[in-house]
């Protein structure tokens, strides 16, 4: 199929007014067998370039969407070899300051030489319906594609449009990528929201194996000899002499009897409103617990009684029930919201029981966090909206990916039996406790045990 004209390709609804900004000119290279390269030079106010290349007026053309400049330059490489004759019409969209600016070009490939036979002006393209909607018509017969501007709002406060991928990390490198995300490196007991573990940057508890990524809980060897310090490792923010050493003295103080990992988003990504999907395998073993959860960035993740927004869990106990005979195993899922009051927490959560533990299989967790609701998915099947609790979560969140063990409000006493657990929140006594019972817990870890996370997508709403 030929494409009469370029305005068949792209045909923008808009009315044109001139600006003052005008594209820069715009670069073309060869590169020799291996296509060839068109660029335009970075300039202050450049947020983004939609690239539409078109060889002979020929269907499909080729287009390129690029969001951040390299080396001074936003560039699209082609891999398509250009020939003898060859006539390429080079179109771009700029948005320049929040405005849009369009300009093309046709050059012609004479001995692998370029002549420029249409060169036209930048034109600045405004929205007559003033709803900020912008139609483009990649073919006559298909129908417009609409770019309707999104709630979300992303770190580098950019705007966004609805269903836009915004941020993804599908594991697909040898190792985790240590620009994105951080470890929380410091030891969770004889505190406030005691849990029995100590977060590591330790290969062995968090690693990428075959695109997926591993956070491993390992059991001590021994919690008695020598000290714990992880000295200038540590990031503990709020109490760092207890979070970062555990203090000899008293019979009952142990060093931490497992040791997992905790992963976040803070320095490198967050936003407020929109759809997160975590595709994952729950951790299976009792007393463990997953983190998969939206915290605020006015908070770090070592932050204690910090709002947090959580995806999904399910408890890591094959078998657990309450005093009333509630199944609360790991065949139960739960996501929503927790808030603190004076130390108390306020939760606001919906829930969905299967046949099934979460942790036998990899299962799509969504939740979609909008101004007015939160939608809870699982598999693409919704079991929860939220309505209240919203205006406590008003700022940009960022990610946290972790397993825990125990912890007063993931194991609430209140809620089970006596004697049930092998242990006692807020007593001084609960690790060693937790401890010296590992011959009844111990053998339902395994390799189940990890939490394995296929990928994370987040899309704007």
């Amino acid at each position: 199929m030929r494409c009469k004209t370029l305005s068949c390709l792209l045909l923008l609804i808009s009315s044109y007014a001139t600006l003052g900004f005008k594209i820069p000119s715009i670069d073309f290279e060869m590169l020799d067998e291996q296509g060839f390269e068109v660029s335009i030079p970075d300039e202050p106010g450049i947020q983004r370039v939609f690239y539409m290349l078109q060889i002979d007026d020929t269907c499909p053309a080729l287009m390129d969407y690029i969001t951040v400049a390299v080396n001074g330059s936003w560039v699209s490489r082609q891999k398509m070899s250009l020939q003898n004759n060859d006539k390429l019409q080079i179109s771009l969209l700029v948005q320049y300051n929040e405005e849009i600016f369009e300009k093309s070009e046709t050059r012609v490939i004479l001995n692998k030489r370029l002549l420029t036979t249409r060169d036209s002006n930048s034109r600045s393209i405004s929205f007559p319906s003033g709803e900020g909607e912008c139609q483009a018509f990649l073919a006559p017969q298909q129908q417009a594609k609409r770019c309707k501007p999104a709630q979300t709002i992303v770190g580098s406060g950019r705007r966004t449009c609805q269903g836009e991928l915004i941020f993804e990390d599908n594991f697909s490198e040898a190792q985790l990528n240590k620009s994105t995300w951080k470890h929380d490196i410091r030891q969770r007991m004889y505190h406030v929201e005691e849990e029995l573990v100590a977060f590591d940057d330790a290969a062995r508890n968090s690693f990428v194996k075959e695109g997926e990524l591993h956070i491993v809980p390992i059991v001590a060897s021994e919690v008695t000899e020598g000290s714990f310090k992880l000295g200038d490792r540590c990031t503990a923010v709020e109490s760092p002499d207890q979070e970062c050493n555990v203090a000899q003295g008293s019979f009952y103080s142990i060093k931490p009897p497992v040791f997992s990992a905790q992963i976040h988003t803070r320095d490198s990504f967050s936003f407020k409103f929109g759809k997160i999907v975590v595709r994952a395998k729950l951790p299976k073993g009792d007393w463990l617990f997953p983190y998969l959860m939206l915290q605020p960035v006015s908070t770090y993740a070592e932050t204690h009684y910090a709002k947090q927004l959580r995806i999904a869990y399910a408890r890591g106990n094959a078998y657990l029930r309450t005093k009333q005979g509630d199944d609360i195993s790991g065949n139960h899922l739960y996501g929503g919201g927790v808030v603190w009051h004076h130390g108390n927490p306020v939760q606001f959560i919906k829930d969905r029981l299967s046949t099934t533990h979460y942790g036998d299989d990899f299962h799509n967790y969504t939740m979609i966090w909008q101004r007015d609701k939160i939608t809870l998915m699982v598999d693409d099947e919704v079991y929860g909206e939220l309505y209240d609790g919203l205006p406590f979560f008003s700022e940009k969140c960022f990610i946290i990916f972790g397993v825990t063990v125990g912890g007063f409000l993931n194991f609430d006493d209140s809620l089970l039996a006596k004697d049930v657990k092998p242990y006692k929140n807020k007593e001084p006594r609960a690790a060693l406790s937790f401890w010296q019972h590992r011959d009844a817990w111990a053998p339902t870890w395994g390799r189940q045990s990890a939490m394995i996370i296929d990928y994370v997508r987040v899309y704007a709403e």
